[in-house]
């Protein structure tokens, strides 16, 4: 067994682990919804985390598996991820989106400067989360554009 079995055995395993804390996550959440539903508080989010964790966990299995039976399509993209040319893609992509996720929590911090002084309005309710969801959207967006530019310019 060469390195690059052993090290798609151990994604495997952190695939199936991945997978089983989020199904046991999302069932906790449920539960915890239903029994407690008299409370003020949204459990929703433990449910959506165990539904991040299963996909992820899911994610790699597909990729992991079909790379240990020896399918040269998953061989070959699990070769490509860690080509110089394609980790440089993602560390410039990745710089951009930073610079970008900096500049918006910026704004956000500078406006509920001048709220707290009266001189804007106070972001609550759906503009606060609407704001907080511009904050992961938008960052993501350049990642992946970034990428896509960079992967057909460079």
């Amino acid at each position: 067994m060469n390195s690059q079995t052993q090290g798609i055995k151990t994604r495997i395993r952190m695939g199936w682990l991945l997978l089983a804390a989020g199904v046991v996550v999302g069932a906790i959440g449920v539960f915890v919804e239903i029994e407690f539903a008299y409370l003020s508080y949204n459990f929703r989010i433990i449910t959506g985390l165990g539904i991040l964790l299963a996909g992820i966990g899911g994610g790699t299995l597909v990729r992991n598996i079909a790379a240990l039976k020896g399918d040269p399509t998953a061989r070959r993209l699990s070769v490509e991820e860690r080509d110089e040319r394609t980790v440089l893609i993602r560390a410039r992509a990745g710089n951009k989106a930073y610079w970008v996720s900096a500049a918006l929590i910026y704004t956000g911090l500078m406006w509920e400067s001048f709220a707290a002084n009266g001189w804007l309005p106070a972001l609550s309710g759906n503009v606060l989360w609407f704001f907080l969801a511009a904050g992961v959207l938008i960052p993501f967006g350049v990642y992946i554009s970034s990428m896509l530019i960079d992967q057909r310019n460079l």
